[in-house]
């Protein structure tokens, strides 16, 4: 890893004197190891004299990543986070050293200074190398024909955790690292993590506890507020409420970003005049919610509200169930399926739900289809057409969906590489082990065709991700839950809603608990609403807590 000023900089003496407020000077011994490998609750480091080399275990090697001289220090972005290091740092001579506990260092970090920017900038800068060059703690044995291993990857992707990828295809002697873990082709993907842990075919939940992604919950800790989803609106949710003092705790099932979270690229979000894609835009909003407090819980979704009294209970998936003062439900939508049972099993495998660089990795030089008419389906095949051979975007209307933003309808219409094909949906999906053919039809002249075809993004419209609710709060007849001045009076006596006041903009049918972005009835479904009403939640979560 070779440093640069901006990814390991040296500390000023004044830097450093600021740094010393907030933590303790203490003396450390040759190979003294100062954090280690999947730990946790590890402390921020100021090399004072001698140096600390951070090294990555692999067996019996420990490769040298980087060495910390005097006036550098260790870390980062996990240090805000809790998760376990990548790493291990030791001391490479004897020396001394300024040691910083993670609440103390996240104070230095919200105190705003020159200081506290450097020492963000140097944080994520270090994890961005670290996934660049694959120097993590886990390795992936899959296939790009296995939609586990497509899954495992993301997961790690959008959660910014470094991987190196073994294709069991490609590369070579992989039969001695199968035989090595006693693992066979069935178990495909198969994660390795750390070196010892062998996890076959695993859940992004099992993922996430062998990386050490979450803190234990305390249960019997009443939260000012739990945000269910971590898109743009439980993301906003989160920063804006640990930045005004909330203790808040947010639930996410898979990654955070949720749909914006796959989009390859947001060109119409204020203040990214050349776009920002939606995992980029949610990692720095992850960041952003660790700095100022908030706790965030990965691939651990809320199952069922207890709604009958206060405060109310969210129960996780795994049991474990969270009072709260006031809750934010953020939980988003999903894209719907193709009606049959025949498409679940290319899911993951010819039949995908986003448009990022991995699934583009995976249809380089071949023709796809892209299914619907809104941004969602604009923004993927505007990005497919950069890598794939052609793009088919079928849509059921006779034109693009008047929602659809005007730059990407033009760049549409003028991309060479784009066929629109209105009136048209997919009648059959075929294959053997993995999608191969695709049928589809014009509604108007009732002509099918068949074509040669193995990849399928699916962005045909969304429902909304409220099962878990359980009966609790008034939805739309779409299922959307409905907020505010959409509560019909007939709606809040069937609910029988206790205060003399109505419900605040956003607050749902039951009082404290609110509804914002996708999953909200009413909602714009842009990623600046979302943003928006986030933000507003935590205003009217204010005034709730105060009553």
């Amino acid at each position: 890893m070779n440093g640069t000023a901006d990814i390991f900089p040296t500390l000023s003496e004044p830097q450093i004197a600021q740094i010393a407020a907030h933590g303790r000077r203490r003396s450390v011994r040759a190979g003294e190891v100062l954090f280690e490998q999947g730990e946790a609750s590890r402390a921020f480091f100021v090399v004072l004299s001698g140096a600390i080399e951070v090294v990555r275990p692999v067996g019996a090697v420990q490769e040298v990543v980087v060495v910390h001289e005097p006036g550098q220090f260790t870390g980062d972005v996990t240090l805000l986070s809790g998760r376990g290091a990548v790493v291990r740092g030791r001391a490479r001579e004897a020396g001394e050293v300024l040691e910083l506990d993670r609440d103390s260092l996240r104070e230095l970090v919200q105190a705003g200074s020159d200081l506290s920017d450097l020492l963000m900038r140097a944080f994520i800068l270090r994890r961005m190398r670290l996934i660049a060059e694959r120097l993590g703690d886990v390795v992936l044995l899959g296939s790009s024909h296995s939609a586990g291993t497509l899954r495992v990857k993301e997961f790690l992707t959008r959660n910014g955790h470094p991987y190196a990828y073994v294709d069991l295809e490609r590369d070579a002697g992989v039969q001695d690292l199968l035989d090595q873990f006693h693992v066979s082709v069935a178990d495909v993907p198969v994660v390795i993590c750390r070196g010892h842990d062998v996890l076959r075919n695993p859940t992004n939940a099992k993922v996430a506890d062998c990386l050490g992604f979450n803190q234990v919950i305390d249960q019997g800790h009443v939260r000012d507020v739990v945000v269910v989803g971590a898109g743009p609106a439980g993301l906003s949710a989160a920063v804006y409420g640990a930045s005004e003092g909330l203790d808040v705790l947010v639930l996410e099932t898979e990654a955070p970003g949720g749909q914006a979270g796959s989009s390859s690229k947001i060109e119409n979000y204020l203040g990214f005049p050349t776009g920002i894609s939606g995992q980029e835009l949610a990692g720095r909003a992850y960041v952003q919610a660790q700095k100022f407090g908030a706790e965030v819980i990965i691939a651990r979704g809320a199952a069922r509200l207890a709604c009958d009294r206060r405060p109310y209970v969210i129960e996780i998936d795994g049991g474990e169930r969270v009072p709260a003062r006031a809750i934010i439900i953020a939980s988003g939508v999903q894209y719907r399926r193709l009606p049959g049972d025949g498409a679940a099993r290319f899911d993951g495998d010819g039949v995908y739900y986003g448009a990022t660089a991995l699934e583009a990795q995976l249809c380089k030089d071949e023709e796809v289809i892209v299914v619907g008419g809104g941004n969602s389906a604009g923004q993927a095949a505007v990005f497919l057409s950069h890598s794939a051979k052609h793009v088919h975007m079928l849509v059921r209307s006779e034109k693009l969906a008047d929602r659809m933003s005007r730059y990407l309808i033009r760049r549409i219409d003028e991309c060479p590489e784009i066929t629109v094909h209105t009136h048209t949906e997919i009648e059959a999906l075929e294959g053997e082990t993995r999608l191969q053919h695709v049928v589809w039809r014009n509604r108007q002249t009732g002509e099918a065709e068949r074509h040669d075809i193995g990849h399928v993004f699916l962005m045909m419209g969304a429902t909304p991700n409220t099962g878990w609710l359980d009966g609790c709060l008034v939805v739309d007849d779409k299922g959307f839950i409905r907020t505010g001045s959409d509560l019909r009076p007939d709606e809040l006596s069937d609910a029988h809603w206790p205060l003399p006041r109505s419900p605040y903009l956003l607050e749902t049918s039951l009082p404290g608990v609110f509804a914002v972005g996708d999953v909200r009835s009413g909602n714009i479904k842009r990623v600046a609403s979302g943003v928006g009403e986030g933000s507003i939640s935590i205003h009217l979560v204010h005034k709730v807590l105060a009553e």
